[in-house]
């Protein structure tokens, strides 16, 4: 029993509830990355409108005037380093839904499918259709976001045949818990890669699985359409197949066939996808203080001078290398707020030492140059697509600006698997403990870092 207790994704499920539940608290509403915008795209889906409404040319959505009048104080307030109080949330609280009286609200619209949002706008719904407060309502979707997190997290943690310590860690950073911990589509989004990278590496190891079944591709091919379905831009995860050996299917014919039957249905999704986000015309303020042209003329600018668009990621990464590695870690609550740069360095510490960490359950568990390979393909190409998206939302060149840490998150397993080295590597028993004991010590901080920060 005891034993059982002790295991890594048991372990998981008691730190993240506890520190989850307490940033859940402690973050005064509407205060996480987009936050509201998610809140909002998702009451749009309760409303039976998929897209958003466009007046005057600028996005947005029919929503209830409690909408507009929290949108109008809390963002002027999350973009400076104002302080508010517990009172301050009581009285935003006591302000009624009253879904009946309505207004257009303008905002950026969140471009993401129903999908990205489940179960928390079937939620959201029922919390509609009893008159529960707006602030009320944001509180029970962040709860109901965190559980969906530690479940998928769970499986994931389950499942995963190697470095459960190093996704034990990348589950608990400051960054992802607190994400997940509000209302976003990360939470969704992290624990769904976090599984797809363990379910590719248990058919990769397991000396069980001799020959890999047609259920067993047919879930691996779902889950890589979910991802895609969840964000498009992490559709390169699908090069993770090639780390499951030939050996494991009945010939090399049928491996590429079920490649390829996966590759098929990720473009279609992202075909339709495209189609259905590049259809509308609208101003969006992100674009707007700089040029706000269309994406279609934005991409074929980029068609038309691929050198010099090359040469602008080529430069965004080298001046954003440094805010990337911290954000990372602890992006959380507002894009104002990060650990301080000790504690950044000391979670780096422990994700490389958890990566070198290979007890003698994992020793026949290696990853070869060819794997590494797939690892770097996917890791570069899922950047590149990451930040031509940013790009068309921000519209800065030649640096790109608006790129955030939590962008990152699903690479970054596939980032910290490249230096899992067969011939270096360490195997004390102290390590899982200190990683464990270590990490919640500096959740602690995140939590000052909250406090300090917003009261």
């Amino acid at each position: 029993m005891i034993k059982k207790l002790f295991k890594t994704e048991n372990i998981f499920l008691i730190f993240c509830l506890i520190w989850g539940v307490l940033f859940l608290l402690i973050n005064p509403p509407f205060q996480s990355p987009d936050e509201p915008e998610h809140m909002f795209k998702m009451y749009g889906y309760t409303e039976g409108s998929y897209n958003f409404k466009i007046k005057n040319g600028w996005s947005g959505q029919i929503l209830p005037v409690s909408f507009a009048k929290l949108y109008k104080y809390y963002d002027e307030y999350r973009l400076t380093m104002g302080k508010t109080s517990l009172y301050q949330t009581k009285i935003n609280s006591e302000i009624k839904l009253d879904k009946n009286n309505k207004t257009f609200l303008r905002y950026n619209v969140p471009a993401y499918t129903p999908l990205s949002y489940f179960p928390s706008f079937i939620v959201l719904w029922l919390l509609k259709f009893f008159n529960v407060a707006p602030v009320m309502m944001m509180y029970i979707l962040r709860f109901c976001s965190l559980f969906t997190y530690m479940a998928l997290c769970y499986i994931a943690l389950k499942i995963m045949p190697c470095k459960k310590v190093l996704l034990f860690l990348l589950a608990t950073l400051p960054l992802n818990i607190s994400q997940a911990a509000s209302v976003s589509t990360d939470g969704l989004v992290f624990g769904v890669c976090f599984i797809f990278l363990a379910y590719t590496l248990r058919l990769k190891f397991d000396n069980s699985i001799e020959k890999i079944s047609g259920k067993q591709i047919i879930l691996w091919q779902v889950l890589s359409a979910i991802i895609c379905l969840l964000k498009f831009a992490y559709s390169p995860l699908l090069l993770l197949y090639f780390l499951i050996p030939v050996s494991k299917f009945e010939s090399r014919k049928a491996y590429l066939k079920n490649f390829l039957i996966a590759f098929v249905i990720n473009i279609v999704i992202i075909s339709l996808f495209l189609f259905s986000a590049l259809r509308f015309s609208d101003i969006r303020d992100y674009a707007y203080f700089h040029n706000n042209r269309p994406v279609s003329v934005l991409v074929k600018n980029i068609v038309a001078h691929p050198a010099d668009y090359a040469f602008a990621m080529i430069k965004t990464t080298m001046v954003s290398f440094n805010m990337y590695v911290q954000n990372v870690i602890s992006n959380i609550g507002i894009s104002l707020l990060v650990i301080p740069l000790f504690g950044t360095n000391l979670y780096w510490f422990l994700l490389f030492l958890s990566v070198l960490y290979k007890p003698e359950t994992e020793k026949d568990m290696n990853f070869c140059i060819r794997d590494k390979m797939f690892l770097s393909a996917a890791v570069i190409v899922s950047y590149i697509i990451v930040l031509t998206s940013v790009y068309l939302v921000y519209q800065t060149y030649p640096v790109i600006l608006g790129m955030q840490g939590r962008y990152l998150t699903p690479l970054l397993p596939l980032v910290m698997l490249l230096f899992a080295f067969n011939k270096f590597h360490l195997n004390y028993k102290y390590i899982p403990w200190l990683v464990f004991v270590v990490s919640q010590f500096l959740l602690l901080l995140t939590s000052f870092i909250f406090i300090i920060r917003f009261y």
